[in-house]
């Protein structure tokens, strides 16, 4: 009898699924619209939510996305919007960085995304309605001094919803990408250095680039702000191509770049991002 009160409420609400889920802008953002909708949260970590369910989900593994995106269907028989959060960071210099190293961060980033979206699509597409949101970096605009390719992967996943939205359009589906800037997250505490980072001619610029990166995430705002403007992109009935949530100083850095000549926006850069004392 439960179940089915369950399912009768469900019906009327929109199934949302939220990867990268146990933890940062993923929970928060799951928090935030389970409220509201059904939230299904996938993650490689166990977590135990209150308003919200938890499934494994690795993004790296086809098997498991598809596993993850087949439990909703079965469950709910539609799947209403994807909020693709699962990410982490690469830190080090590009000459200290190693193949499998680069192809980590590029695999879960950016193929992981890619994974999760190829699976939501057809149910989407058949029914001729759904919204995609990705979670990009400001880093994913500018490029960010020895964290090259998590950049990397920010950039691929600006690209690839440039063009994922020409070809849902067509078929009712929306799609955007959202690039914050500095949360106070767990983010950092997860991020990985690589294996050659602190042998490397760079070591010293690296360490103290690095401890500022955290010194502006400790500072930076709760991911719940990011969350909010998450909610709010689920209500509009047409995406934006993009939406850029920083600091006035992280838009300033965004504007710059297009608005500077090359040579003077690096030379900003190189006093922002340089080698500290």
């Amino acid at each position: 009898m439960r179940d089915d009160i369950q399912a009768s409420i469900n019906k009327h609400r929109k199934i949302v699924l939220v990867s990268g889920a146990s933890s940062g802008i993923g929970k928060a953002v799951a928090d935030r619209l389970s409220h509201q909708y059904v939230v299904y949260g996938g993650s490689r970590r166990l977590c135990s939510p209150g308003s919200w369910a938890h499934h494994e989900l690795d993004v790296a593994d086809v098997a498991s996305v598809s596993t993850f995106v087949e439990y909703v269907l079965e469950r709910e028989d539609r799947i209403d919007a994807l909020i693709a959060c699962a990410g982490f960071g690469l830190a080090g210099p590009v000459e200290a960085t190693a193949d499998d190293e680069a192809q980590r961060q590029l695999d879960v980033n950016v193929l992981g995304c890619h994974r999760l979206i190829r699976a939501v699509l057809p149910s989407m597409r058949a029914r001729g309605v759904g919204k995609i949101i990705v979670i990009g970096s400001i880093g994913g605009l500018i490029g960010l001094p020895y964290a090259p390719f998590y950049s990397a992967s920010k950039f691929a996943l600006a690209g690839l919803v440039e063009a994922l939205r020409g070809e849902i359009g067509p078929f009712g589906i929306e799609a955007t990408i959202v690039h914050p800037g500095d949360l106070k997250t767990e983010f950092g505490r997860h991020r990985i250095v690589t294996r050659a980072a602190d042998g490397s001619a760079y070591a010293n610029a690296f360490r103290k680039t690095l401890r500022f990166y955290a010194e502006q995430e400790e500072a930076g705002p709760s991911p719940d702000a990011l969350a909010r403007i998450v909610e709010r992109l689920l209500r509009r009935s047409r995406l934006p191509a993009r939406v850029i949530h920083g600091t006035m100083l992280e838009r300033l850095g965004v504007l710059g770049k297009s608005a500077l000549p090359a040579r003077a926006f690096e030379l900003v850069m190189r006093v922002a991002y340089g080698p500290r004392s």
